[in-house]
C-alpha cells in the first residue's frame, strides 16, 4: 500500500511516501511559519522521488491513501496540513486518515531510538509558557494514558521516578523543568526527537489497512486546548 504522510503539527513541515511500511521518499524542514509556502513543494518532491516511473505528469497516480498529523500542536500548522490533505483526498477520491501526532511521535521514537528495559516513552510538544502537550506510552509506543496538556511541574509530579525516554520539541522543557532535574529521563537521540512525516505515513498505512477512514468533511484537528484569537 502506498501512502502519503503529511506532518505540520510543529515547526517541522514534512511529507513522506511509504510503500508497504518502507520509506520510499521523505522531505522535511524545521522552520516556523513556512508551512503554507513550502508544504506543496515538499509533497511534489516526495511523490516524484518516491515513484520515478510515474514521472512528473501524474505524481498522484500511485497513491492509495493519505495520512495527516491531526495534533495536538500548532493551530495554524494543523489547519494547513489538514486543508492540503483534504484537497488531495477529494481530488483523487483517496481514503484519508487522521493520525494523532503524539502517537506517531512515540512510535517513531520507539523505532528509531528503542527504549531500554523498563523505560516508558514520554512524547511532549511545546504548548508555550511552561506547558506541554503530552502522552505516555509503553516501550513499543502503545498509549498508556490519554493525551493531555499541563504545566511541567504537574507533569513531573504525575510521572514520578519512572525511567522515561523523552521525545518531542517539549522534551528539554520537561527534563529541565521542576526540581531535582531529569535524572530518570533520557533525551531521545536527534533522529528520534522531532515529529516525522514518515512516522505519520507508516502509522497511517497501518490504520488504513485496519479499516480506519475519516470523512474529509468532518475531520478536524485535535487541539486539546481551546483556540483563542488574540485581541488587537
Amino acid at each position: 500500500m502506498t501512502v502519503l504522510g503529511i506532518e505540520t503539527a510543529t515547526a517541522v513541515c514534512g511529507a513522506a511516501l511509504v510503500r508497504d511500511g518502507v520509506i520510499a521518499a521523505e522531505q522535511s524542514l524545521e522552520e516556523k511559519n513556512v508551512h503554507a509556502e513550502r508544504l506543496l513543494g515538499l509533497i511534489d518532491r516526495v511523490l516524484v522521488d518516491g515513484d520515478p516511473r510515474q514521472g512528473k505528469a501524474d505524481p498522484l497516480r500511485s497513491l492509495e491513501g493519505i495520512a495527516v498529523s491531526v495534533g495536538p500542536g500548532s493551530f495554524t500548522g494543523l489547519r494547513i496540513g489538514l486543508s492540503v490533505a483534504k484537497g488531495l483526498a477529494f481530488a483523487r477520491e483517496l481514503p484519508l486518515v487522521g493520525v494523532p501526532t503524539l502517537v506517531a511521535l512515540a512510535r517513531h521514537a520507539a523505532a528509531t531510538d528503542p527504549p531500554a528495559a523498563g523505560e516508558w516513552i514520554l512524547a511532549a510538544l511545546d504548548a508555550r509558557r511552561d506547558e506541554v502537550y503530552y502522552q505516555i506510552f509503553d516501550c513499543s509506543g502503545s498509549p498508556l494514558r490519554d493525551a493531555g496538556d499541563c504545566d511541567v511541574g504537574a507533569l513531573r509530579s504525575e510521572i514520578g521516578d519512572h525511567p522515561l525516554l523523552v521525545t518531542g520539541d517539549g522534551a528539554m522543557k520537561v527534563i529541565n523543568g521542576g526540581s531535582g532535574g531529569g535524572h530518570r529521563m533520557r533525551l531521545a537521540s536527534p533522529p528520534a526527537l522531532l515529529c516525522s512525516a514518515a512516522g505519520v505515513a507508516r502509522l497511517g498505512e497501518e490504520m488504513l489497512r485496519e479499516g480506519h477512514r475519516d470523512d474529509p468533511v468532518t475531520l478536524e484537528p485535535l487541539y486539546i486546548k481551546e483556540f483563542f484569537l488574540k485581541k488587537r
